[in-house]
């Protein structure tokens, strides 16, 4: 049996009036670590449909703001370095893995991004509170069918946005004190999503807990 192939979504940058797309290792090593593949999504793609057939499971990364046209809202210019480019590979990818029922995990930006689109919005600015990097705060989990999480875990927080209506298809499974929802799980699909970045600290055991559940999605 060939190991799973997990699409992980890039993101790009411009330097000296070139654009570069990436995909950050840290969001790499811990899929390496459980036997996985991994192939980088890039934007623009003529035939993007035929490439995300050949993924088992999909990687939403963190990065810039989602476009608040897809929650049907105007911009109030608290949505940064929007790119429809960049949108349009992570919708794809999120309607792709609920239509073949494929394991999708999203974390920051990807947490954000399965929430718009399986139809829920976001607040386009909730103030410097979460993201001021290293910050650290507690944050409450509920019981649920995917992640075995204790009942309070302290995670990192850089971000800006958050998910206001929640996907009609996904339940929250962990808050902050201040009502930031920091977790979701589709209702009955192997796609889930935070709002932290579990890839900065992979040994703990948080984050190992993520990444295994993950991985047990293709067993």
């Amino acid at each position: 049996m060939r190991p799973k192939l997990i699409g992980v979504t890039a993101r790009f940058i411009t330097e000296n009036n070139v654009l570069k797309e990436f995909v950050n290792h840290r969001y790499l090593t811990p899929l390496h670590k459980r036997g996985f593949n991994t192939i980088m999504l890039t934007i623009n793609n003529p035939n993007l449909e035929t490439i995300l057939e050949l993924c088992d499971g999909f990687l939403i990364t963190g990065g810039a703001d989602i476009n608040p046209k897809y929650f049907n809202e105007e911009n109030a210019g608290l949505s940064k370095n929007v790119s429809d480019e960049l949108d349009e590979l992570d919708r794809q990818v999120v309607l792709h893995a609920k239509k073949y029922k494929k394991p999708l995990l999203g974390i920051c930006r990807g947490h954000q991004a399965i929430n718009v689109f399986l139809g829920g919005s976001l607040y386009q600015d909730i103030g410097p509170t979460h993201d001021q990097e290293p910050r650290y705060h507690k944050v409450k989990t509920t019981k649920n069918r995917l992640l075995d999480f204790p009942e309070e875990i302290l995670v990192n927080s850089y971000h800006h946005q958050a998910i206001k209506d929640v996907a009609p298809d996904m339940d929250v499974i962990a808050i902050h004190d201040d009502n930031t929802i920091e977790a979701i799980i589709h209702k009955t699909l192997p796609i889930f999503s935070v709002q932290w970045h579990p890839e900065i600290n992979p040994d703990s055991r948080e984050s190992e807990i993520i990444f295994d559940t993950f991985a047990n999605l293709f067993n």
